[in-house]
């Protein structure tokens, strides 16, 4: 029997839900074959991209609490992938650094990830629908709240 018109299935919103879903899946899935998770993979791209070099910051850029970031940040240490330094000027701070090992990760997680973002909007990207849709998200989505924000 076919789907009605006025149907959910054909909503827009169901429909970038749906998409986003896979996505994910398949990004979930591409990360998992280097071992990493999705928050693990947030936390070393936040480190090497955005320069994130503390707890706190993370876990406000992130959008996670404490403790969730001390988590990640403890499975990163133990596979070589960060470390954590006593702060020079601040011993009660402590700075994380991404290791060679972690650039290889992000980066092969940031390669899986754009191919896995081309494979689904290629025919986006040749109209200009991709430009309009962001442009809508970027006006209709309010700011992610973190832990500092009120």
């Amino acid at each position: 029997m076919p789907t009605k018109i006025n149907s959910i299935q054909n909503s827009t919103s169901y429909l970038i839900s749906r998409l986003a879903r896979t996505m994910e899946r398949e990004f979930e899935q591409h990360i998992e074959g280097i071992g990493l998770t999705r928050g693990a993979f947030a936390v070393l791209s936040a480190i090497y991209n955005d320069h994130k070099t503390k707890p706190a910051e993370l876990a406000a850029f992130i959008g996670i609490d404490g403790a969730a970031v001390t988590r990640l940040l403890d499975r990163l240490e133990k596979t070589g992938l960060i470390k954590r330094e006593a702060n020079k000027l601040d011993r009660r701070s402590t700075d994380i650094h991404i290791t060679e090992k972690g650039v290889l990760a992000v980066q092969e997680g940031a390669a899986g990830s754009k191919a896995i973002n081309k494979k689904f909007t290629q025919e986006l990207e040749e109209t200009n629908f991709r430009r309009r849709f962001v442009k809508c998200w970027l006006i209709r989505t309010p700011p992610l709240k973190t832990s500092n924000s009120q």
